[in-house]
């Protein structure tokens, strides 16, 4: 968190695991697809050329605009290349994770995990499928409820999972 790398990187990781993003969909941000006074994220033309709108947690905004103010990129993109300063590329983003893989000592550690953790601890936590289908983006509730069966059997086994802000289970979202 004291470089610019590291910061990136963590606004990145949560963007994953709190917000349940795709990779591509955070190679893409920009600093106007954050609304900070509704903690919301505008995802424009992700998978399937569709849109949407996810939560936020306060403390992911608060993080994302300290970055932006210390860093701000002139590339237009939320995440830049450290060296080049055009946007993110995939493959820089798939040696963020082997770097975090190998220090960690997580072995089964990837970007999109972090997809799936966000979906069963949103169901575990009370959440419900219809709006996980609008947070993921998901067009097909099938896709959907793949979670449901994960979420099921880590209650079944007991596993903790992930917490997430409760911004997630706000009414009226």
């Amino acid at each position: 968190m004291h470089t610019e790398k590291g910061r990136r990187n963590y606004c990145i990781f949560h963007l994953m695991l709190d917000c349940g993003l795709r990779s591509q969909e955070v190679r893409h941000l920009k600093p106007g697809d954050i609304d900070q006074d509704r903690n919301i994220i505008h995802i424009l033309n992700s998978k399937g050329c569709k849109s949407r709108i996810t939560p936020v947690p306060d403390f992911l905004v608060r993080e994302i605009d300290g970055y932006t103010k210390l860093y701000g990129h002139t590339s237009g993109y939320l995440f830049a290349s450290l060296r080049s300063g055009k946007p993110l590329t995939a493959n820089a983003l798939k040696q963020v994770f082997t770097k975090l893989k190998r220090e960690s000592g997580i072995e089964r550690l990837h970007a999109h995990l972090l997809r799936h953790t966000f979906a069963t601890s949103y169901l575990i936590g009370g959440g419900n499928l219809e709006f996980l289908r609008v947070f993921m983006g998901h067009g097909d509730y099938n896709v959907t409820r793949i979670y449901s069966q994960l979420a099921a059997e880590s209650k079944m086994l007991g596993i903790d999972v992930y917490r997430l802000d409760p911004v997630f289970f706000r009414k009226g979202y």
